[in-house]
């Protein structure tokens, strides 16, 4: 499989299959009537009033902006694997899909979303982001070449002095013969 190494792309397409994936998961919840919206009608809340995402052309333009959102949201993703190294990788997805619930918490706070009606619709928003989270974080190292990721035994490598023994004499005064022992060893970066 080609593997790429534009950080970008492998962001956005990393976000866009876990917001694939998120949207499937929410459709399916939403089917078992477990929630109140599918998230076509979240994001459409940006541009036209709540009552007006059940239409058609309202709920597509929606869904663009959530599939939209969703593959810039693998960038941080990307950027955060890059580097901390890809070990972890499903907890380090977790984490960027946490905070991007968090958004949309922040957006009720602020007006800009609608709240949840039901406590059921919290929790799916919840298992929806951690599904979103985990299939990117995948995506995203299963797409990237491995070389884009740090290495953290290469990364603490170069920060570690080390201490040498200097080869010679130094004199305290120029006029001694004596060694001066706090100049014996220095350090070398």
């Amino acid at each position: 499989m080609l593997k790429m190494k534009d950080s970008i792309v492998v962001g956005l397409l990393g976000g866009l299959l876990g917001t694939i994936s998120m949207n499937i998961s929410n459709l399916l919840i939403f089917k078992a009537g477990k929630t109140e919206k599918l998230y076509g009608h979240i994001a459409g809340e940006l541009f036209v009033a709540p009552f007006r995402t059940n239409q058609r052309k309202n709920f597509i333009l929606g869904q663009i902006a959530h599939i939209g959102i969703g593959s810039i949201w693998g960038i941080p993703l990307t950027y955060l694997l890059k580097k901390t190294g890809k070990d972890y990788y499903l907890i380090k997805g977790t984490v960027i899909s946490t905070l991007s619930l968090g958004s949309i918490i922040l957006g009720q706070k602020f007006y800009v979303f609608k709240k949840f009606g039901l406590t059921k619709t919290s929790y799916s928003a919840l298992w929806n982001h951690l599904v979103y989270g985990l299939v990117s974080a995948q995506a995203i190292v299963s797409l990237a070449d491995p070389t884009i990721f740090a290495s953290v035994n290469k990364s603490h490598q170069n920060n570690d002095r080390q201490i040498k023994p200097e080869i010679g004499y130094h004199y305290t005064d120029g006029l001694s013969n004596e060694l001066d022992q706090s100049q014996l060893y220095h350090l070398e970066y």
